[in-house]
């Protein structure tokens, strides 16, 4: 299983052979979202446009 964190270091969501798994921080359940193929995950500051930081993940 591979971490996705953010710049801030936190873990943002896990990717685990054609799964995104990610850890509601409330009521501790996780959410599965199912893919195929390539994957990119954007991370951004404030909703604005700029420092974008693209991840993409082509192992799932």
């Amino acid at each position: 299983m591979q971490d996705i964190r953010c710049v801030c270091n936190k873990i943002i969501c896990q990717v685990d052979e054609g799964a995104i798994v990610i850890k509601c921080r409330h009521c501790k359940r996780f959410i599965i979202i199912r893919t195929h193929g390539d994957v990119t995950v954007e991370t951004s500051v404030n909703d604005k446009k700029v420092n974008m930081d693209y991840k993409k993940i082509s192992s799932l």
